[in-house]
């Protein structure tokens, strides 16, 4: 049911009546690991994984949006090695992966008659992800590590009509009729950060007999992204890609089980955003954290 309001009295209660989704699916995994020599472990892996369709409740405004979407479908292949030397002062770990979707879901846009565009979960027919990944960790002397974490990541929509929101309101401007204006999407990328980074330098070491310090500096970055519904509308749309270091100093005392922080995040104050959305007549972000410098004690018992 929905809940709507009419001048200042009572809300009106609006009954959709009852509808149901029903996936029948299954899940696995399949995986192969070979030991080269003992500082090198090779793997394969294959994946099949689902998540159930549903409904899309929330703002409804006409029973068409709780039409259930399909379940979604993956088959995921996965392979790489890790490896560790110099009695683990030494980590390189490296990955590649490619996922098979179908009926992926995804927030789009449906037209509904006498309503018109209305947004709910939508399903692409197929589309694929694929990318690898790299980390690696280095201990060069007592105290001191050193972390490096690399990203690469491509979507695409191999099948995928999707309703062109603004070419269909246009369309009923001139006819009066809401008639769905699709755009073809097949080929299209899903707009995902294609390169995430992180890294770490960590420093830890004595203080009197007791006590210990450690001071971290890290940094993480994260490419442009732009969510699935607003493929194809534009750079507008299009969260830009940002680069944060945070840093902490411990002071801390193992045998006590306390220790007292002081820590600051994003250092450099850069101004970005998370993600964003439209709401109703204008769209809105959710911004990223700003310059935070703080202090906390912690004690393990």
């Amino acid at each position: 049911m929905g809940t709507t309001y009419e001048g200042t009295g009572a809300p009106k209660i609006q009954s959709f009546g009852s509808s149901g989704a029903l996936a029948n699916q299954f899940s696995g995994r399949v995986g192969l690991e070979y030991q080269v020599t003992p500082d090198i472990m090779t793997y394969v892996d294959f994946r099949r994984g689902f998540k159930p369709g549903g409904f899309s409740a929330n703002m409804t405004s006409v029973s068409a949006q709780l039409r259930p979407f399909k379940p979604e479908q993956v088959l995921s292949y996965e392979g790489g090695f890790k490896t560790s030397f110099m009695h683990d002062r030494i980590r390189f770990n490296a990955a590649g992966f490619y996922y098979d979707y179908r009926d992926q879901q995804l927030l789009g846009t449906i037209v509904v008659p006498q309503y018109g565009t209305e947004g709910t979960y939508v399903n692409a027919p197929r589309s694929y992800i694929y990318g690898a990944e790299f980390n690696a960790m280095l201990r060069p002397f007592r105290g001191m590590t050193l972390t490096q974490n690399f990203g690469y990541q491509h979507g695409v929509y191999s099948q995928y009509q999707g309703v062109n929101k603004s070419a269909t309101t246009d369309l009923y401007n001139a006819t009066g009729q809401w008639t769905a204006v699709n755009t073809n999407y097949n080929g299209a990328s899903m707009g995902l950060a294609n390169l995430t980074l992180s890294g770490s330098a960590t420093y830890t070491w004595k203080v009197l007999r007791n006590y210990r310090m450690t001071f971290d500096v890290d940094y993480s970055y994260r490419g442009a992204q732009t969510q699935p519904q607003y493929i194809g509308y534009g750079g507008y749309y299009r969260a830009p890609a940002y680069f944060l270091v945070n840093s902490f100093l411990t002071f801390s005392a193992p045998q006590q089980h306390w220790s007292v922080t002081v820590y600051g995040q994003n250092l450099a104050d850069r101004h970005y955003w998370l993600s964003g959305g439209t709401q109703s007549t204008f769209y809105s972000v959710i911004p990223g954290n700003p310059r935070f410098v703080g202090a906390r004690i912690n004690y393990t018992y």
